[in-house]
């Protein structure tokens, strides 16, 4: 917060008509004010990290190198907002503290900005951390594309076990099916893309 009172706000988005609309509705309310404007998210660290909330385009992201989006943009204690022109996986928006859509009106927009503010004080986001060692080892093996019984031999488990984890991994995730995890995997680097050769 600024000394005038606002929540300061780093808005990154590629299209500048986007940009400066959502900007403009932002600066109406006397609570929030966007700080800076950024068409690429390579541009956020050397802006010092006095934010707020960032309000990012998840299209911004280079998908190949994240691990997450906290650990991309380098902010634990702020408030991180998507801003969607389309869908995206449940995986992917898990991990912001609230979801603006494209079509949202004034009021939907400052409610979720708040929104957003109360839960990043409650807890930082990120589904890796949900997921025990165990987990991501189990994750990178389906990933691999291994079965329940190669798993279960792998790691000298039933395969009971692998069941177990893998219903786990895909409540925590909130995915439920083999690309989806496979996806899942490669993104957060438990596998690479060497190992499907």
């Amino acid at each position: 917060m600024n000394k005038e009172g606002k929540y300061k706000i780093v808005l990154i988005e590629p299209s500048e008509i986007v940009a400066t609309g959502i900007a403009a509705i932002i600066d109406r309310n006397p609570e929030f004010a966007v700080v800076k404007t950024l068409s690429n998210i390579n541009y956020f660290n050397a802006t010092g990290n006095d934010v707020d909330i960032v309000i990012l385009n998840p299209a911004v992201i280079d998908y190949n190198d994240r691990l997450d989006i906290r650990s991309c943009l380098n902010a634990t204690n702020v408030a991180i907002v998507a801003l969607t022109h389309s869908n995206y996986e449940e995986s992917v928006l898990r991990q912001y503290d609230e979801c603006i859509g494209i079509y949202d009106n004034y009021a939907r927009i400052i409610q979720k900005l708040k929104n957003a503010m109360e839960e990043s004080s409650q807890s930082p986001k990120s589904d890796l951390n949900e997921l025990s060692g165990r987990e991501r080892d189990i994750l990178a093996a389906v990933a691999k594309g291994l079965t329940n019984k190669e798993i279960a031999d792998e790691f000298n488990i039933s395969v009971y076990t692998v069941i177990s984890h893998r219903r786990n991994i895909s409540q925590k995730l909130g995915i439920n099916s083999i690309p989806g995890l496979t996806v899942y995997a490669i993104m957060n680097k438990l596998v690479d893309m060497s190992d499907f050769g």
